[in-house]
């Protein structure tokens, strides 16, 4: 395991900060140096988990606690993408600097709606992994969440129905859009048209942070999903219970717990019913709130106000909790084994209260419905209810019951740098007067596209593709290629056909000295066949093509007999390659190359060397080797280019003149 930099981007109040602690608390006990990037306010959840922190300032944080509109079961969303999009340029700002600073990280990780992270994603080709805290974010056809009161009549639809709705555009993408497209434009980076459909999701790795006895897996989750456990972080080693607290529970009867979650500061007419609930019940109440100026100024002995309190040590002294349905919240009553009554108000709350209820572990209203009348009747089955009771217990008991961390860590380390496939490298090696020389291939190929006298070339490593993890730019992958086969500064690029854009991208993040394209372009519009490509690969199941391929291979030796022409070769080579590849990252990669926008850095030498008779890429207007052949030259005039790039690194490729052959 090699030690990397991992940055940790939450966004929003700190039980969406907590849970990110808890990941980078892990990993630096793995070796790896983890960055927190958040809003100035959080710097002591960083501390208190070892942590490096990066401020972003507290104003987008602030105006979010402060819109009213973000606890509306209707306007709630809404106020949450809208700040997103607000928020988003600070993030971004605060990132570039690390990088201009201390060079790339090697993995981010951070929630769908922190937008600048997946921005940093698609500009850099930063592996970024989407953590979703909660189920609502999955938005299954095949398990419809509690999103609104539709839910139930949408539920009854039939399957295809839903699935047909589910790909309509969302109203909410609106709220965010215009700030996105901003920023985007910004940095130069294609803005996308949905950014719950296109963004929601990391095509690098998306982790679920609950269990799947809380919300089991559905077929169109994304494929590359990890189901783990409840973090269950609040920073209690850093934050000890109160001595006041605790004399106040030390001195009668369990209490019940009422709180509307870390960051309500709208939350007065809850704790006015609260207080008059905990009266009309006759029990002893602990009120919690980062503002204390929401509870009511007097109150009886019998209630006890904090502005904090960590769960892990309150709960288990308690007799219920009532609460606004967080899911940090939420899961820490789970652990506790303790009922719980949720007054959900908005976002995931709502489906997180009916899961709970699902469970039995607990009961659920809307909170515009959270009066002392109303919320008695379920307060009390809290209370007393043995069977809800039971329920909670059972819960608590399949939480103790938790997976060792070593296969969570094991796979952000896979999303970071992907298990490489064939290792094979040219046995001569550079002396330090020349430079390595990295040999890419292109789409559907491997390696083996540089046979015969490639392996002349000194110092060249056969790059082989990594394991594709959905990756959905070249960037994306030309990070992965960068850090899978370790290519360092100074190294030389020699690649083909699609290879030759993703080396192009790698001269972003590392200096090399000098790109030589066989067959390809810095243009992505000089790529001809790759928008009908990507249609067509949609179509046909390229499956289905290797397995017909793969068993016709032996017919096609034989008939082409032991010496067929260099062309026939290559193209059954070409052939027996593409019936190995990834299907999936072939064809993904036809529409990421449609969206690549291209390379132009006068900073970085580009050679190129292109067939006459190429139909797949365009001829340049001025090639620095001409050579009377098709797409495949690689391969079938090998010599010739070879010959010209062992010349080109004799002089360090000091502007050689076009040459024909």
């Amino acid at each position: 395991m090699t030690t990397s930099h991992i940055l940790l981007l939450p966004h929003g109040t700190a039980g969406s900060v907590y849970p990110f602690a808890w990941l980078g608390r892990l990993l630096r006990a793995r070796g790896h140096r983890v960055t927190l990037v958040a809003a100035d306010a959080y710097a002591h959840a960083a501390s208190g988990a070892g942590l490096e922190f990066r401020g972003v300032g507290n104003a987008g944080l602030d105006a979010l606690l402060r819109d009213p509109d973000l606890w509306s079961l209707q306007r709630g969303p809404y106020a949450s993408y809208r700040n997103a999009g607000q928020a988003m340029a600070a993030c971004v700002d605060a990132v570039e600097d690390i990088v201009a600073g201390e060079g790339m990280p090697h993995l981010m990780l951070s929630p769908m709606i922190n937008f600048g992270a997946r921005l940093l994603r698609e500009k850099y080709g930063i592996p970024l992994v989407t953590v979703h805290l909660y189920p609502l974010l999955f938005a299954s056809a095949y398990e419809v969440p509690w999103y609104g009161p539709d839910a139930p009549r949408f539920r009854m639809l039939p399957l295809w129905l839903r699935k047909l709705l589910l790909q309509l555009p969302i109203p909410l993408d609106k709220e965010a859009l215009p700030d996105v497209r901003k920023c985007c434009i910004a940095h130069g980076v294609d803005a996308p048209r949905s950014l719950w459909r296109q963004w929601g999701h990391s095509p690098d790795g998306v982790l679920a942070l609950f269990p799947e006895w809380f919300a089991a897996p559905q077929p169109d989750w994304p494929h590359a999903t990890l189901q783990w456990e409840f973090p269950l972080e609040d920073m209690a080693a850093t934050n000890p219970l109160e001595p006041t607290l605790q004399r106040f529970l030390d001195s009668g009867a369990k209490p019940v717990v009422f709180t509307a979650g870390t960051g309500q500061l709208q939350a007065a007419s809850f704790f006015a019913n609260a207080a008059e609930l905990a009266q009309q019940c006759g029990c002893r109440a602990v009120f919690l709130t980062r503002k204390l100026a929401q509870v009511p100024r007097e109150l009886p002995d019998t209630i006890f106000a904090a502005d904090y309190a960590p769960f892990t040590t309150l709960l288990p002294q308690v007799r219920a909790v009532v609460h606004h349905g967080g899911i940090g919240t939420l899961s820490q009553c789970l652990a506790a084994g303790v009922p719980q009554l949720v007054a959900a108000m908005s976002l995931d709350q709502p489906d997180n209260g009916e899961r709970v209820e699902r469970l039995g572990a607990g009961v659920t209203m809307n909170a515009e419905r959270f009066t002392a009348a109303q919320a008695l009747p379920l307060l009390e089955r809290c209370l007393h209810d043995e069977g809800l009771r039971r329920a909670a217990m059972a819960c608590a008991e399949r939480m103790r019951a938790r997976q060792p961390t070593a296969a969570l860590l094991d796979w952000l380390e896979s999303r970071r740098v992907p298990a490489r496939r064939g290792v094979t490298s040219a046995s001569v090696q550079g002396s330090a007067a020349v430079p390595p020389v990295y040999l890419i291939p292109g789409l559907g190929a491997d390696s083996r596209t540089f046979r015969g006298p490639w392996t002349e070339i000194p110092g060249c490593t056969f790059v082989d593709w990594p394991e594709y993890h959905g990756e959905a730019s070249v960037a994306a992958v030309a990070r992965f290629v960068a850090d899978a086969w370790r290519i360092p500064d100074g190294a030389m690029l020699v690649a083909t056909s699609f290879g030759g854009a993703v080396a192009c991208e790698i001269a972003r993040i590392r200096a090399v000295r000098a790109v030589v394209l066989v067959a390809s372009s810095p243009d992505r519009y000089d790529f001809r066949s790759a928008r009908t490509m990507r249609v067509l690969t949609r179509l046909v199941s390229l499956a289905r093509l290797q397995r017909f391929l793969r068993g016709r291979e032996n017919i096609r030796r034989h008939r082409h007999g032991r010496d067929p022409t260099p062309f026939t070769r290559a193209v059954l080579d070409s052939v027996e390659m593409f019936g190995v590849c990834q299907t999936s990252f072939y064809r993904d990669m036809f529409g990421a190359l449609c969206r690549w926008r291209g390379f132009s850095d006068s900073r970085t030498r580009v050679v190129r060397i292109h067939g006459r008779r190429d139909s797949q890429v365009r001829f340049p207007a001025e090639a620095d080797l001409e050579i009377d052949g098709g797409h495949l030259i690689s391969m079938t005039h090998a010599r010739e280019c070879v010959e010209f790039i062992r010349r080109g690194l004799a002089n360090d490729f000091a502007s050689p003149p076009p040459v024909s052959s």
